[in-house]
């Protein structure tokens, strides 16, 4: 027989934990936003157009609109009663959770736009990178990070160069590989999270669900390992190849959504 007080501190403390969870990701949405914009005051320092506003800020959008998407699926599945889910207040999730797959779509195009435009770099036969610097050219130090150029650091800058007069900046040609690299992973780590997301909301659907035969929880279930899989090695390619904060982001999305298959996993067995 259990002691319940000791199942109360269990669940207590599984909770604290999986609150503090989503307060991290709160927190990064915030950081992703500082580097977004850094990172924009270098590529469109003539102005950000409203249509290119997705590849500025891809991350802080894409961040932002699963953090809500988050909280919107931890109310429905654990916080609020079936009962309470057919009054208003569940179209009302309902609502916003579509509004949120169409920004973490419109997300997932910008990251693409992102890693297509490395491809307008070329090679320049100017090697000289002062040259660029009178140019007020910036320089690529790693994926959405940059460096304005100047007579201080210009001169350093030896190994073969790319030029993006479109965005006015330069890269050294193992910058730009190891940045178009993790580029690609973002667009399939955002691209793999969509699936996650389309199957996740089949799980929270029962009369949906039922339209399908009995294998397909099974073939469900196995492919959202394989997914998660998949997110778990863009996860350690960010530790080893890019930021430390990518690496801490997508470690805190794989816990925050096991707590949601959790939820998910309870919510039907209480299901008639």
């Amino acid at each position: 027989m259990h002691d319940p007080i000791l199942q109360m501190n269990r669940v207590d403390w599984f909770s604290v934990f999986k609150y503090l969870v989503y307060a991290a990701l709160v927190a990064n949405a915030a950081l992703f936003f500082k580097d977004d914009w850094e990172a924009a005051s270098h590529v469109f320092r003539d102005g950000l157009p409203f249509a290119q506003i997705i590849e500025g800020f891809a991350p802080s959008i894409d961040t932002a609109a699963w953090v809500i998407l988050l909280l919107l699926f931890e109310l429905e599945t654990c916080q609020l009663s079936d009962k309470m889910l057919k009054r208003p207040i569940g179209l009302v999730i309902r609502g916003l959770r579509a509004l949120c797959y169409v920004v973490i779509v419109y997300a997932f195009a910008g990251y693409l736009g992102k890693a297509l435009g490395f491809g307008l770099y070329v090679s320049t036969s100017i090697p000289d990178a002062c040259a660029w610097a009178v140019k007020q050219f910036a320089l690529l130090v790693e994926l959405d990070e940059y460096q304005a150029l100047n007579a201080g650091n210009c001169a350093g800058i030896t190994g073969d160069l790319f030029v993006n007069e479109q965005t006015r900046t330069l890269a050294e040609a193992c910058t730009l590989v190891q940045a178009t690299r993790l580029a690609w992973v973002d667009v399939v780590n955002s691209g793999t999270w969509l699936l996650i997301l389309a199957l996740l909301e089949l799980d929270v659907r029962p009369g949906v669900k039922r339209l399908f035969p009995g294998w397909f929880a099974v073939i469900s279930r196995r492919a959202k390992y394989l997914l998660y899989a998949v997110i778990a090695g863009a996860a350690m390619y960010w530790g080893i190849f890019g930021t430390f904060l990518d690496f801490w982001d997508a470690f805190l999305w794989i816990a925050a959504f096991i707590f949601i298959e959790r939820n998910v996993f309870e919510w039907e067995r209480e299901l008639p």
